[in-house]
Order: C-alpha cells, then sequence, then structure tokens
C-alpha cells in the first residue's frame, strides 16, 4: 500500500473537536490524531484491499454557521494511494459526488462502474490523470451526527466491492466513529482539569506545567518572556457586603473583562486562586507589558461590576471598589542563558516569584498601581 498522508494534528484538531478554535491553553492536542486516522485507513485497507482510499470530514465552522449544502465542504483530511498528496487538505461540495451524497443521506453507496454513476465527482480524475472504476463509501458519524465519509476506491482484483464488504466497511465506520469520539473526550477531559470552572482561564495546575515551556522556549531562542501578578485589591468588601455568590460573579466578570483586554492569542491567562491572577506574555519586553498591565489596571478601575442581572439577583454596579495591584518580572535571556546551571522549573518558578513581590509591592505603595521588578537569568 502507498504510504498514508494525513492532515497534521494542529490543522485536524479543530476538525475533530466540532468548534471554531483550539482551546485557550493553545496545546497541539494530546492524543496523536494523524497517528489515529492512518491506523484507521490502514486496517480498512486490510478488510477491503483497495489502491486508494481517503477519510473526509466536514468542516465544523461552516456547518454549525448553518451555511447550505452549496456552501458546505468535505475536506481530504487523510489519504493514500497514487494521488494522495494532490488530494490532502482539498475540499469537496457536499452537493457533489458520491462522498457527498453519501454524507447527506447516511446511506451507503457501491459504485462499480464510476463513470456510469451520475452521482460520480470526474473533477479529481481530470485533474490528477487517476482512474476511478469502483468507489465503497460509507458515512463516519460522531454521536448521532454525521461528520464525514471514509471512502475506498479500486478494489483490488477488478471485481469491484460486494455487498459484505459494504457491511464490513459499515462495521468498521463504527469503530471510527467511537475511536473519534473517544479521542476527542480524552482531549475535553485533559482541558476540563486545566481550566477554572469559575473565570473560564486556564488554572494553577496549567500555569505549572504552562510556565517552565515558555521558559524553555524563551531560553532556545533567546526571546523576552513577561510575566503579569495581579490581586484584586477591597475584594473581600464585596463578600462581606453583597456574600460569595456575588464575589464569585465578580471573578467570573472579571475574567471576561481580562480576556477582552489582553487581547492575544499567544498570552496565557490564569486564575492562580482566590482573586489572584496571571498572564504570561511571549515575545513581551517589559516596556510592552507594562502598557498592557496599565490597561489592565485602568479597565478594571473604570469597570462596573455587576452591572446587569446575575444569578436571580438585580444589578449591584459596583463602580470604584475593585481595583488591581500589579506586578510584572520580565526575562530577557543572555547569549549564553542555554548553559545557566539552574534547572529550567526552578527559573520559572523565580519568575513567577519576582512576579508575585512586584505585585506586594504595588500593594504597599497604596494599592492599584503596576510595580515592575528584575528578573536575572542564573542568580
Amino acid at each position: 500500500m502507498s504510504d498514508i498522508e494525513c492532515l497534521a494534528p494542529e490543522r485536524l484538531g479543530p476538525i475533530l473537536e466540532r468548534k471554531r478554535n483550539l482551546d485557550a491553553t493553545r496545546e497541539i492536542p494530546r492524543f496523536p490524531l494523524d497517528t489515529l486516522l492512518i491506523t484507521i485507513l490502514e486496517k480498512a485497507n486490510e478488510f477491503v484491499p483497495s489502491a486508494s482510499g481517503s477519510i473526509l470530514l466536514d468542516d465544523p465552522i461552516l456547518k454549525l454557521e448553518g451555511a447550505s449544502a452549496q456552501q458546505q465542504d468535505l475536506i481530504f483530511v487523510c489519504c493514500f494511494g497514487p494521488s494522495a498528496k494532490s488530494f490532502l487538505g482539498e475540499r469537496i461540495r457536499i452537493d457533489k459526488g458520491i462522498a457527498g451524497a453519501v454524507y447527506r443521506t447516511g446511506v451507503s453507496r457501491i459504485t462499480n462502474d464510476a463513470y456510469g454513476s451520475d452521482e460520480f465527482a470526474h473533477e479529481f480524475d481530470r485533474r490528477t490523470g487517476y482512474s476511478t472504476q469502483s468507489i465503497l463509501c460509507v458515512a463516519i458519524r460522531i454521536g448521532s451526527s454525521i461528520c464525514g465519509v471514509i471512502e475506498l476506491v479500486n478494489r483490488y482484483g477488478g471485481a469491484g466491492y460486494t455487498e459484505a464488504e459494504k457491511e464490513l466497511l459499515e462495521i468498521f465506520a463504527q469503530y471510527i466513529s467511537s475511536t473519534i469520539q473517544n479521542a476527542v473526550d480524552a482531549k475535553r477531559i485533559a482541558k476540563v482539569v486545566r481550566t477554572d470552572d469559575l473565570s473560564g482561564l486556564s488554572n494553577d495546575r496549567f500555569l505549572h506545567e504552562r510556565l517552565p515551556l515558555e521558559v524553555e522556549s524563551s531560553l532556545r531562542t533567546r526571546g523576552l518572556l513577561s510575566v503579569i501578578f495581579l490581586d484584586l485589591d477591597r475584594f473581600k468588601e464585596i463578600n462581606d457586603a453583597h456574600g460569595h455568590l456575588a464575589g464569585s460573579a465578580t471573578l467570573a466578570e472579571f475574567g471576561h473583562l481580562l480576556k477582552s483586554v489582553v487581547g492575544r492569542e499567544d498570552a496565557t491567562l490564569v486564575r492562580y486562586g482566590g482573586d489572584e491572577f496571571v498572564v504570561l506574555l511571549p515575545g513581551t519586553d517589559e516596556v510592552a507589558a507594562y502598557s498592557l498591565a496599565e490597561r489592565i489596571r485602568s479597565t478594571t478601575q473604570n469597570h462596573v461590576f455587576l452591572g446587569g442581572p446575575w444569578g436571580n439577583e438585580q444589578p449591584l454596579n459596583l463602580k470604584g471598589i475593585i481595583t488591581t495591584s500589579i506586578g510584572i518580572s520580565t526575562m530577557t535571556p543572555p547569549p549564553d542563558a542555554l548553559f545557566s546551571k539552574e534547572s529550567v522549573t526552578r527559573m520559572a518558578m523565580r519568575l513567577l516569584q519576582t512576579a508575585d513581590k512586584a505585585m506586594y509591592a504595588s500593594k504597599s505603595r497604596g494599592k492599584n498601581v503596576v510595580t515592575t521588578a528584575p528578573f536575572a537569568v542564573g542568580d
């Protein structure tokens, strides 16, 4: 069998997870999506030996937006055969071809005379010079929803595909569906244990995984890395005056506020615990980090918290109570930083502690201010 070509995991992630983006951690999925799909095609070809084969999945963004059949596509995400590389990543409308018909109806197709079928799309054969004779195509589902198809082309031996082989591939498609679903569920569970339920930001567990990786990257590339550590001033007054549910609603609202102010895909936003938050800013010098911290500080100071109904309660319109004390530490690796005797983990913890101490310095300065603190690699 020809080598199997597959889209990279970072491209497969959003397609298989049925949503617009990867999660906020920006991680490449931890399960090997490309290996998973390659294994699926290998096994399908073992059961029903064929010259070519593909897995096609729909575009979840177009599907979520309710696009018409003339606007929705199936994407070739994994292929083998003589023209596999030319097919990979290509799109075909779901109102075209045998694959589109199976996707739309959920009904499997056997076509042992492709050019005699009204449903066959000639486009790819014309472009690649490939000659399609026979096709076996069945639907792939995640849950109750059809998400794509698996297609085998040109049965070895020249006799064409049989009903028994169609039934075999249908059984195999059920295995594909459960395998993909299990992999997606595992990814979502991994995300849940790294996410703070209240704010929707990453949690401290994820921070202690992510920060050493950012430090290592900074050392390797000699890039800058800034850490913002902030604490909500007078937060206890909200709990005391309005109850802990109001306090929790305020923390959740601040999480959304912080996301909107930072507005960077490469930043890591963390609720560190209680009313403390951390922002990791790769490739960011102290001046830029200070400017962002000032925007966070001023936006928070001027924001009206719980200005709308929350839970079953009426608006509290809390303004001028919640402010932020912020500390910043910036790592600027020297040319010989890779040879530092200090471990990456220790350096990451020291960087975080430096920002934390700068935050407490802001508290001692009267709160609602930003303080920077020097950080040296290898101290």
